[in-house]
């Protein structure tokens, strides 16, 4: 009897899952002409999304459990398949004239995108809500598919951002990284590769820096007061605006070193 390559056929799976997905994304109800896009990624192809994003961790606890899991997942042998789903949201039309984008019509959300079309932090805008809302239906379909199938899987605004910056999706506007596997039990949302990473006072003070709007007290006239510990009310600390040399110097620091992956990557796929 021939011996059997479980994690050959695994990994093989993963990726027959993620076909299914895509399939799911652009099966899915929409409201809008919004045309959905996906690539699918394997092996080496994550590493480099799993390396900026490290790299951008470095400022966000939550994306920074991103990378590591990824990297991990590679080192053990058992990479994760990432689904790259995207769309172009930047243009209306509906003709509806529903103003929920902030315009009185739709042709006038199209002139002004015309001259004002940009790049945000990690999407481009500004967006019809339609499509928007049509984007977020198609990776919920995407990640419904993959359930179906007791895959674990995450959709992830990290990887899907930096898929965009290495060149994926060409013509997409925003874009979700569905990652697939590692094929272990609660990889994703228990974190237990991530156990030993950080303390509890840590995990307070990530938690504090990356979400400091769900740790404000009541406002008033003054500085918001935050909730930074169990003794918050008695030890008060509050949130005020302020210039910092040097974080802004590690944050220029972050973007030149994610602008040179960027660059290695791209005269990597030059020379290919």
């Amino acid at each position: 009897m021939p011996n059997i390559d479980c994690e050959k056929i695994i990994q093989e799976n993963l990726i027959s899952v993620a076909g299914f997905a895509g399939m799911a994304a652009l099966k899915a109800p929409k409201m809008a002409k919004t045309n959905i896009k996906f690539e699918i990624l394997t092996e080496d192809e994550v590493l480099p999304l799993a390396e900026i994003v490290g790299i951008l961790g470095e400022q966000s606890a939550f994306t920074a459990g991103d990378a590591a899991i990824g990297k991990l997942a590679h080192e053990q042998g058992s990479p994760i398949v990432a689904v790259l789903i995207g769309a172009d949201t930047t243009t209306s039309d509906l003709n509806w004239n529903c103003g929920a984008c902030g315009f009185d019509s739709c042709a006038e959300f199209n002139a002004y995108v015309k001259k004002n079309k940009s790049a945000g932090p990690y999407y481009g805008g500004p967006s019809c809500n339609w499509k928007n809302l049509d984007f977020g239906i198609a990776h919920s379909w995407a990640c419904a598919a993959a359930w179906q199938m007791n895959v674990e899987n995450r959709a992830q605004t990290s990887y899907g951002a930096v898929g965009m910056m290495l060149g994926h999706l060409e013509g997409c506007n925003v874009c979700v990284a569905l990652s697939l596997g590692p094929c272990r039990d609660q990889v994703w949302y228990s974190r237990p590769d991530l156990k030993h990473s950080f303390d509890m006072k840590e995990h307070e003070q990530f938690m504090l820096s990356c979400l400091p709007q769900m740790q404000v007290g009541f406002t008033g006239g003054g500085y918001p007061m935050m909730k930074h510990g169990p003794a918050w009310g008695a030890e008060p600390k509050y949130l005020k605006m302020m210039e910092d040399p040097e974080w802004a110097e590690k944050h220029q620091d972050i973007i030149r070193r994610v602008v040179e992956v960027l660059e290695r990557e791209k005269a990597k796929q030059d020379n290919a």
